[in-house]
């Protein structure tokens, strides 16, 4: 046989084994799936963790891990991930959006926790672990995440889930998590944080026999909490409506004991502490902060300082402080009004 005669099957071959590769890198996953693992929790305790899974049909760019807020739940990150998977930018950077809920949350279970301890006692130190477990989880089922994002006492996770690995001598970085971008975050404990004077949200506290003391809030008062209202007090027009709150299921319970450590002033009930540099660039893992004009919850005038103290470096001239200025740049914008916020993520560390 001649050299032609042979080298023309290995060529069919390899063009067989090219088109097989292409269709199985490029094949459009589904639009959303729903993921569940089981986090541990105070030693012996456990929970299992839902997470709404969003993925883009072009199917490249970099997985983003998202977590919530107070009294929220994941799936409320999805009109800012449709937002991003249509943007003739950040939809050719973004292939996947992993939304996580945290224990009792949305589909998440409520946690079984060594005795006496119950849903009621849980702090934001053990969100933070469902954090840094999570990431670890995903990275072992193929879904790692390369940047991780975080809206309001999830961005102030974000943050204490970066203390929390550098006092282990590890970070984000190490596993894995090279960006992470903080959305109307809580600024955590060792820089400002100017607090709104809170409702009362008294007439919502149950006490629970097997769950404890918990903060229960109706879906039907979502849009009143603050997230959509702007500093002269009006809600934006935009806002999700009370039927959209209750329809999508967009308040859980939360744990009476983290609600009284978020607002806390003194210890020991009080936020946590993340030291100064915690996102230096040494560090390896790039932060953005992305603030709201209007937002009344985590006031802009906060959101400067805590890039700096985090990043040691200036919020202004060559920075990823990335501030939303509009008449509706309010603390959930990125739910009422997401393309607002797509211009601060295509200049920060998603596509900067």
């Amino acid at each position: 046989m001649s050299t032609p005669a042979r080298i023309k099957p290995l060529a069919r071959l390899a063009a067989g084994l090219s088109l097989l590769l292409s269709s199985v890198a490029f094949a459009a996953p589904p639009a959303h799936e729903d993921l569940s693992f089981t986090v541990s929790l105070r030693g012996t305790g456990s929970a299992s963790i839902h997470a709404d899974v969003y993925n883009n049909p072009k199917n490249i760019g970099v997985t983003i891990l998202a977590v919530h807020g107070l009294s929220e739940r994941g799936s409320m990150w999805e009109p800012l991930t449709d937002a991003i998977f249509a943007d003739n930018v950040l939809g050719y950077a973004v292939k996947r959006v992993i939304a996580i809920d945290m224990p009792g949350h949305g589909g998440s279970t409520f946690p079984t926790l060594p005795a006496p301890t119950n849903f009621g006692d849980l702090l934001i130190e053990d969100n933070v672990s469902v954090v840094t477990q999570s990431i670890d989880i995903l990275r072992g089922l193929g879904k790692g995440a390369q940047i991780i994002m975080g809206h309001s006492m999830g961005g102030l996770e974000v943050q204490a889930s970066q203390e929390a690995l550098l006092a282990q001598n590890s970070s984000l970085a190490r596993h894995g998590v090279l960006g992470a971008i903080l959305v109307d975050a809580v600024p955590a404990r060792g820089t400002q944080w100017t607090q709104p004077t809170p409702p009362d949200f008294s007439p919502f506290v149950v006490v629970d026999p097997v769950l404890g003391t918990y903060l229960n809030l109706p879906a039907a008062v979502g849009p009143l909490t603050g997230a959509f209202t702007t500093l002269s007090g009006n809600i934006v027009p935009n806002a999700p409506s009370q039927a959209t709150f209750i329809v999508n299921n967009w308040i859980g319970p939360e744990p009476i004991t983290t609600v009284l450590e978020l607002t806390g002033t003194s210890a020991p009930l009080w936020r946590p502490f993340v030291r100064a540099n915690a996102f230096a660039l040494c560090n390896g893992t790039v932060l953005s902060v992305v603030a709201g004009s209007q937002d009344v919850l985590t006031p802009i005038v906060d959101q400067p300082a805590l890039y700096t103290y985090l990043t040691g470096l200036p919020a202004t001239g060559l920075t990823l402080y990335r501030p939303v200025v509009a008449d509706d740049a309010v603390h959930s914008t990125y739910i009422s009004n997401p393309t607002e916020v797509l211009s601060a993520l295509k200049n920060g560390v998603i596509h900067g």
